[in-house]
């Protein structure tokens, strides 16, 4: 295969850090230095392009290389499956191995690398697989499935993969929140054994059980104030109701008054075509009738002032809950 190199352009920073170690470290074999060749007037276009192509050679790319060929007696051959690590692009090349040229940074591609080695129960590979669904490198982050490969690489004792599902574990990302199961995954991640960290363990638990009881009366608190809040709601309505009814009751009450007054009026002013006198007493009944309804109508208004008086104070505390 004949290596090509990529564009300018596209050359990765870790690529562009080499190459500006490489200016300042080398000299010519005429005794200037590589930097002054290829810098300002005295560019080197031959000097550029060998420094160039070294950056290239020592970016670090998701190396594939080949299975290795295997030999059963003298008639059963194969070849076992492709390996995949990290290499310089030129370590990669000799060894006969496959790497993306043009899309290195391509996280669908570093997935592509490892998935197959982590199906087969690679904890490194399983590792990169689980860290490239936890930062949503291929789209939208995963932490469920991050957590999924972490676990396969914790259980064959990958340290890297317990210090990082410890991390989902404390958060409560992608599994549930656990800061004991946390504790332990750290404790094996740094090579501690159980008893190095008994009593930090018991500390732990006893502030995860406080919390889970304090989540608990807190959760029961919120159920207590929702279900206080839709009482609230529905006495709220009624009141509203009442006002309304009573401010109609309070109308009628108020005409029936004004007709009582006026049969009393009509009453005291009735003459008597045949008698002298200026006019008869008014009727007792009619007044006693309009006493009552006018005390009737103003303990109709009290009790609908103090209705409205509740409304007005009971609406603007809803609107705030």
């Amino acid at each position: 295969m004949i290596p090509l190199h990529p564009p300018r352009s596209v050359l990765p920073p870790l690529a562009g850090a080499t190459l500006g170690l490489l200016l300042a470290g080398c000299a010519s074999s005429g005794g200037e230095s590589v930097y002054a060749q290829a810098a300002g007037a005295n560019d080197n276009p031959a000097t550029v392009e060998r420094l160039v192509n070294q950056a290239e050679d020592l970016t670090v790319v998701d190396c594939l290389l080949p299975g290795r060929m295997r030999r059963m007696g003298t008639t059963v051959t194969w070849v076992t499956r492709p390996r995949p690590v990290k290499k310089t692009a030129t370590d990669c090349e000799i060894l006969g191995g496959q790497y993306i040229l043009f899309d290195r940074a391509n996280p669908s591609t570093a997935l592509a690398v490892w998935r197959s080695a982590a199906d087969a129960g690679d904890a490194t590979a399983q590792t990169y697989v689980g860290e490239i669904y936890e930062r949503g490198l291929t789209g939208t982050a995963n932490p469920a499935e991050a957590a999924r490969w972490y676990k396969k690489a914790a259980d064959q004792g990958f340290a890297r993969a317990q210090l990082l599902l410890g991390n989902l574990y404390e958060k409560g990302q992608g599994v549930p929140k656990d800061p004991v199961q946390a504790l332990d995954l750290y404790r094996k991640a740094a090579d501690l054994n159980e008893d190095k960290v008994v009593y930090l363990r018991e500390a732990v638990a006893q502030a995860k059980s406080e919390y889970a009881a304090e989540a608990a009366a807190r959760r029961a608190a919120a159920q207590r104030a929702a279900a206080n809040r839709a009482r609230a709601q529905a006495q709220y309505q009624a009141v509203r109701q009442r006002a309304a009814s009573g401010q109609q009751e309070v109308q009628r009450t108020e005409a029936q008054v004004q007709q009582a007054k006026q049969e009393v009026v009509k009453s005291r002013s009735t003459r008597l075509l045949d008698q002298p006198a200026p006019a008869v007493a008014a009727n007792r009944r009619l007044v006693d009738q309009y006493v009552a309804v006018a005390a009737q109508a103003q303990a109709q208004q009290t009790q609908l002032a103090a209705t409205q008086r509740i409304e007005g104070l009971a609406g603007p505390a809803l609107a705030q809950n």
